[in-house]
């Protein structure tokens, strides 16, 4: 057993084994644990319409059926340049339970992310226990598993990739691993889709120039950088028809940590006292600061000379840990990047490669009495700010300390009989106590959108479904919000997106959590001729929540499908016209002979006559048009609609659109020429370079 133990892959592979287990918990405890907020609302259901359409032979960088939530490629974060979530997308099409399916891929997550920083704590010279130890705390500190597994999905899986992107970079620029490798992680965190990936690459890239001083960490950071434009120049791109336009740089304190947040960094109970979601509230309901139950404890353990003698080695990790602090209280939205706490994340990566490297020098016994005086004053300081910030669960912030110190105890027990196997049982086993215990006071994380009814894949609807209600109203079950559509396969104009359409929005008076009661209204009044929003939209089903509008008249050309307590739903009499194309409207002198389409992003439409066609596509930017093979302009028609007017000198031939996300030529090549460069980079044989590594 001891020899067994001993082998290089075994310790990671117990590591990954654990991990998985122990995420599978708080999936026990509530079904619904890893399906919160934006998961139920954007990412799982998507993750199934995007398996689907790939399934079928299309790759889905524009899905027309989700109106504002379908510029895929615009959106980014749904990380369609990535292989990994691509084959996880695959997989969630093979489950009817969006919840068992959401739980699997994020457990897979956090199991990457364990074993990156493993493996990024070994690089640092960490001894394997220590590194087990910190690796296994990682996955599952407050932010991490409440938020970014719980609910913002895009946050996990481009975090997940950090350790490795800092893990192979680092070895990449000493010449013991080659560049590719660096390209390929560092490529893999990028397309994830979410701009923290990037702000965390150019931390780990300072930090390790900062460290090495040479002119390769730049070259192979520029590299990795340069699938940035393949990813979020469409997302720029799209900005001038959205709500997330220009540059930002104000403070709301919503999701602001502050210093006493951070000093109660091990308190499983604690609550930041922070601005969130919920106006009526005033802080979270979540331990989303606490790192690890070791990290305060064993601080006057710890010996601190390590981290003088090995300075130099260190210097990209203390670069990181430095940048994130700053990060972690910056004003509240800062360009694209908003709510500091979301940076913690890196701060908690950074401190675990030092927590790594200072546990693997053992701990001090010496000087008992001092070290157990000064441990019994950090416990005591943060079950203050723990009381202070949230006196109602002080039993709670008690029975942690009380769990801490105990767990202290036997970690000092294990360190004077010196048994580093021992020290790593207990800092693992802690671990899995803490997580025990916090989430049976916290289930799931309360602190965002619980009113989001599951998505099923099953649904009667057939055609483009309009709906008019509000998440915030009884009964929700029977309808779908964001992109519960989505998992059905069922067309909706309500989608879920985080980029917008500002004049569809508007002139619908829609969001992913509602319709106003105006909605109604406004879908069936003329804005084109006598054409109206439900007609140039396609829609053949309305259904109406009965506590919003009650009592619908159906306009001309609908009829009630079925009626009940809690919803209308209504039906187009007849069928709409080119079924299998988008084309809506066209002029009185217009006739519209033949519609076909070659994809979501490619039409063709066959006329006789002048005047102008309007499409049941979202005017995104991107689209061109030609008649003939001669170019002509596209605009916005009602509610941001393409409207396409046809030159007064033409009067029959073949109009073709075609849309190409912006910058994606140009990101293509960029991405080619970073892999070229990380090729180029290694084509100097390695050498050998000792880790460095204690056993």
């Amino acid at each position: 057993m001891t020899s067994l133990l001993q082998r290089r892959w075994v310790p990671p592979a117990i590591l990954c084994v654990l991990v998985a287990l122990m995420a599978l918990l708080p999936f026990a405890r509530a079904h619904l644990f890893y399906l919160a907020d934006d998961s139920a609302a954007q990412f799982a259901p998507m993750w199934r319409r995007i398996g689907e359409q790939l399934l079928s032979g299309s790759f889905p960088l524009l899905d027309l059926d989700s109106w504002q939530g379908g510029n895929l490629a615009g959106e980014a974060l749904f990380g369609l340049w990535n292989p990994v979530n691509l084959a996880d997308y695959l997989l969630v099409t093979r489950f009817d339970d969006l919840a068992l399916a959401s739980a699997v891929v994020k457990t897979q997550f956090l199991v990457i992310l364990a074993l990156g920083g493993y493996l990024l704590c070994r690089e640092f010279g960490a001894s394997r226990w220590a590194a087990f130890a910190v690796g296994f705390a990682l996955p599952f500190s407050g932010f991490i598993l409440f938020f970014q597994a719980g609910t913002w999905a895009a946050g996990l899986m481009t975090f997940a990739w950090v350790p490795w992107v800092w893990w192979s970079a680092r070895k990449a620029v000493a010449r013991t691993l080659h560049p590719v490798w660096a390209f390929v992680f560092g490529a893999l965190c990028v397309t994830a889709g979410n701009p923290y990936g990037v702000l965390a690459i150019l931390a780990i890239y300072i930090g390790l120039f900062a460290e090495f001083r040479k002119l390769r960490v730049v070259l192979i950071g520029l590299s990795v950088l340069a699938v940035v434009p393949l990813v979020f120049l469409p997302l720029v791109g799209a900005a001038s028809v959205g709500s997330r336009s220009g540059m930002v740089l104000y403070n709301s304190g919503m999701l602001q940590p502050g210093i006493g947040d951070l000093l109660a960094l091990s308190m499983p109970s604690h609550s930041p006292l922070m601005k969130v979601f919920d106006p009526s509230d005033i802080r979270l309901h979540v331990p989303a600061t606490y790192f690890a139950w070791f990290a305060v404890p064993v601080l006057p353990w710890l010996d601190w000379t390590v981290l003088r003698r090995r300075r130099r080695e260190l210097v990209s990790a203390f670069v990181v840990s430095g940048v994130y602090l700053v990060f972690c209280l910056a004003p509240s939205n800062l360009w694209m990047f908003r709510w500091p706490l979301r940076n913690i994340e890196g701060l908690f990566l950074g401190l675990a490669v030092l927590f790594a490297v200072l546990l693997s020098a053992g701990l001090r016994t010496d000087h008992l009495r001092r070290r157990i005086a000064i441990t019994g004053g950090a416990l005591l300081a943060g079950t203050y700010l723990s009381v202070a910030s949230y006196p109602k669960i002080a039993v709670h912030h008690v029975i942690g300390a009380l769990l801490l110190a105990g767990l202290t105890a036997l970690l000092i027990l294990a360190a004077r009989r010196g048994n580093s196997r021992w020290m790593a049982g207990v800092l693992t086993a802690g671990t899995a106590v803490v997580l025990v215990v916090q989430t049976t006071w916290s289930p799931v994380n309360s602190s965002v959108t619980q009113t989001y009814p599951t998505p099923t894949v099953h649904l009667p609807y057939t055609g483009t479904v309009a709906q008019i209600a509000d998440v915030a109203k009884e009964p929700r079950d029977r309808f779908r919000f964001g992109n519960g559509y989505a998992a059905a396969g069922v067309p909706s104009l309500m989608a879920y997106t985080g980029i917008a359409f500002m004049k569809y929005e508007k002139a619908l008076c829609v969001s992913h959590r509602e319709t106003c009661a105006d909605g109604y209204t406004r879908l069936f009044t003329p804005v084109q001729g006598e054409l109206t929003i439900a007609d140039l939209t396609r829609v053949e089903t309305v259904v109406v929540q009965r506590a919003l509008v009650n009592a619908p008249q159906p306009q001309p050309g609908w009829h009630v499908e079925s009626s009940d307590n809690d919803a209308i739903v209504l039906r187009r009499d007849k069928p709409i016209a080119f079924p299998h194309g988008r084309v809506s409207a066209w002029s009185p002198n217009l006739i519209a002979a033949e519609d076909t389409m070659d994809g979501a992003r490619s039409e063709r439409v066959r006329f006789r006559g002048t005047g102008t066609l309007t499409f049941a596509r979202l005017n995104w930017p991107g689209y061109r048009a030609e008649i003939n093979g001669q170019t002509v302009p596209v605009r916005d028609g009602p509610a941001g609609l393409l409207t396409v007017d046809l030159p007064g000198d033409v009067h029959e031939g073949e109009l073709e659109l075609a849309w190409t996300p912006p910058g994606l030529p140009a990101g293509i090549v960029c991405a080619l020429l970073g892999i070229a460069l990380a090729c180029a980079l290694g084509m100097r044989r390695p050498s050998v370079r000792s880790s460095g590594a204690t056993q």
